[in-house]
Order: structure tokens, then C-alpha cells, then sequence
């Protein structure tokens, strides 16, 4: 386990900014892969080629969600300090579809949703049983990070 007892400022400004970059390659990948698509449709004049646009969308939505979701993050981690909580993932419910459920403990009936988490920051979780909350607010957003891994997104607390 980690011994930090708190996250930097400056630490917090680098997993933006990584979280920045990594939003600019999905937006950048689903616009090649749309110019792709169109070039082929030209090339081959077939309409069948336009299914793959949903694969284009499906490319971009990560890179929209962060640069929509960015300003609560940013909000969220000026309006409240960072602090430890110990996390496991919810057995059955690890991974649905993007999401991650993950029980927070001394929490009764609520669970931690975190969507886009890359595998090694789940390995990371999964060994340390720690990740750093900066939340939540009226509406249960909570900006989530790690102390290893260039890692920072919006989650939100549900109830059962």
C-alpha cells in the first residue's frame, strides 16, 4: 500500500492533462476512422460501407465524455480536498459494458461508478484496495484518482 498522504496539486494537474491527451486520441481515432469510411464509400460506391459509422461513434464517445465531464472534474477538485478510501471491486458487477462498480468501505448502500478504467489502474486497485475521492457533491459526482497511475475521472456514487 502506498504510504502518500495526500495527492499534489501537482500530481492532479498531470492526470488532467494525461486524461486531456488520452480524449484528443479517441476524438482523433473516431474522426480517421470516419474519413476512412467515407473514403471507402466514395471508392467503392456502396452504402453498405455506412454501417461502420456507429463504430466511429462508439470510438469518439470516450474522448466526448471527458472533455463534457472535464469542467465538473476540475469544479470538484477546487471545491474539495482529496482523501483515501479503501475500495474493492463489487464481485459479479466488476465490469459492465465501461463501468466499474466498486464498493467503498463503510459505505452501506452505495457503490463508487467509474467508467473508461484501464486495466492496469483496476490491477492497481484490486492490490492497494485504495484510490483518492475528491467529493462528492449535491448530485453524488466525485472526481477519482490514483497515486500510481496518470489516472483521473469523474465517478459517481448510486445507491443499490
Amino acid at each position: 500500500m502506498s504510504t502518500a498522504e495526500t495527492i499534489s496539486d501537482e500530481w492532479t494537474a498531470r492526470c488532467l492533462a494525461r486524461a486531456d491527451h488520452r480524449a484528443l486520441g479517441y476524438l482523433s481515432l473516431a474522426i480517421g476512422t470516419a474519413l476512412l469510411v467515407v473514403a471507402l464509400w466514395m471508392a467503392l460506391d456502396s452504402k453498405w460501407v455506412l454501417i461502420l459509422f456507429p463504430l466511429c461513434v462508439e470510438l469518439a464517445v470516450p474522448g466526448l465524455r471527458h472533455f463534457i465531464d472535464r469542467p465538473k472534474v476540475k469544479r470538484l477538485v477546487r471545491d474539495h480536498t482529496w482523501h483515501a478510501v479503501n475500495a474493492r471491486f463489487v464481485p459479479g458487477r466488476a465490469r459492465i459494458g465501461r463501468q466499474a462498480f466498486l464498493e467503498i468501505a463503510g459505505s452501506d448502500r452505495s457503490y463508487l461508478r467509474v467508467s473508461e478504467m484501464p486495466e492496469r489502474v483496476r490491477d492497481h486497485v484490486r492490490t492497494t484496495g485504495r484510490l483518492w475521492m475528491a467529493g462528492p457533491d449535491d448530485g453524488g459526482r466525485t472526481a477519482v484518482i490514483t497515486e500510481r497511475h496518470l489516472y483521473l475521472i469523474l465517478g459517481r456514487i448510486v445507491i443499490r
